[in-house]
């Protein structure tokens, strides 16, 4: 027995169950509690270039990805260093992207004290039109392999998918948390109201991935994470990834 699915039969599937995955996503973007801004991350920089790190995360991360010796990648959302610093390490050259200048600054600091020269920062924002990435030097089939690790906080996940597709030439990685954020607090109060279920971030990709066409492979992360109380808990990542058509 055939158990394929054509993206035809998915998105057929879709329409009967009535979910548009896509739009649900941008909708309940506009539940975040507090908008995601450049400036919030400058001030946390410092702070967070510590923590980032601290982890198991970054060993899984690297080990799901498994990137050939010597392979170029796009960074989205690479914050302070936590995946371009140990990536370059490894030998590989590492365009690292963000909206935070002070994200960035501690990661160009970090660079220069370990002489990691395959490491060319870039800020631009996750939702910039693509013609925005590539004023910023972003351009079709720029590097083998983009990634963006937890920082798809996107207005429009579809879209951002989109973008990582057309800079990479052979795969996409990314991570989304596999439960509750406070990131959708209003979200939250309506589910306590008796309001439908909370669906975690990853839910919703692995959807809009089906919807685009793509079949995912999907593993996940265990790693302990400091809350604002200086007490770690364990989080649940997952690493979703899945090969580019050289026909985008």
């Amino acid at each position: 027995m055939d158990h394929n699915i054509s993206h035809k039969d998915a998105r057929g599937i879709d329409d009967l169950l009535g979910i548009d995955w896509r739009k649900a996503w941008i909708e309940r973007e506009c539940t975040r509690s507090v908008p995601d801004n450049a400036q919030a991350w400058d001030k946390r920089a410092k702070d967070y270039s510590v923590s980032a790190g601290a982890s198991s995360y970054v060993d899984s991360f690297i080990s799901y990805l498994a990137p050939e010796q010597g392979v170029s990648i796009l960074d989205m959302g690479s914050g302070s260093g936590t995946l371009a610093l140990p990536l370059a390490r490894r030998g590989h050259s590492v365009m690292a992207v963000d909206f935070s200048s002070g994200m960035l600054g501690v990661l160009r600091e970090a660079a220069q004290a370990e002489a990691l020269s395959s490491i060319r920062c870039v800020q631009l924002d996750f939702n910039a039109p693509w013609s925005d990435w590539e004023a910023a030097g972003i351009t079709e089939d720029c590097v083998d392999i983009a990634i963006a690790s937890r920082s798809t906080i996107v207005d429009d996940l579809w879209a951002a998918f989109e973008k990582l597709e057309r800079a990479a030439r052979t795969r996409v990685a990314v991570t989304l948390v596999t439960e509750y954020t406070p990131r959708h607090t209003k979200r939250m109060g309506a589910v306590i109201d008796g309001g439908p279920p909370y669906i975690p971030d990853y839910i919703y990709a692995v959807n809009v991935l089906l919807q685009m066409g793509r079949y995912p492979s999907v593993s996940y992360i265990d790693s302990d994470k400091t809350d604002e109380r200086g007490t770690p808990r364990l989080i649940r990542w997952a690493f979703i990834s899945w090969d580019v058509d050289p026909k985008h």
